[in-house]
C-alpha cells in the first residue's frame, strides 16, 4: 500500500537529485529516483495537468491530510478503511466504492 499525493503539475519541482522517467504503458509516465530507484511519480496522459506523488518521498509527509481513499477495490481485505473519508473503488470520477460515506 502507498499513500499518493495529487499536485498540479506546474506547481510541483523536484528540489534535490534527478527524476528518470519510464513509460509503464502507453499513457502512463512514471517516475523514479536514478540513484536508488525508488517509485516518486506517476502522470496520466489524460490527466496531464496533474502529477501524482508518492508521500513518502516527501520532507514532511504527515503534513497532509487526505481528502479520499481511491482504488479501494484493490485493497487487501484486511486493510479497514474507518476513517470516515469517502472512497472510491477507482478513480474520484467513478462511482463511490460500496458502504463508503461518499457523496
Amino acid at each position: 500500500m502507498v499513500p499518493w499525493g495529487t499536485f498540479a503539475a506546474h506547481s510541483f519541482a523536484i528540489v534535490r537529485g534527478a527524476l528518470t522517467q519510464y513509460r509503464s504503458s502507453p499513457r502512463v509516465m512514471r517516475g523514479f529516483c536514478a540513484t536508488c530507484g525508488s517509485s516518486l511519480t506517476y502522470r496520466r496522459d489524460d490527466r496531464s495537468d496533474e502529477l501524482d506523488v508518492t508521500l513518502s518521498s516527501l520532507d514532511e509527509p504527515a503534513a497532509l491530510v487526505p481528502e479520499v481513499h481511491i482504488w479501494v477495490q484493490d485493497k487487501l481485505p484486511w486493510v479497514m478503511i474507518v476513517d470516515g473519508r469517502p472512497q472510491f473503488a477507482q478513480s474520484r470520477i467513478d462511482p463511490p466504492a460500496p458502504g463508503s460515506s461518499a457523496p
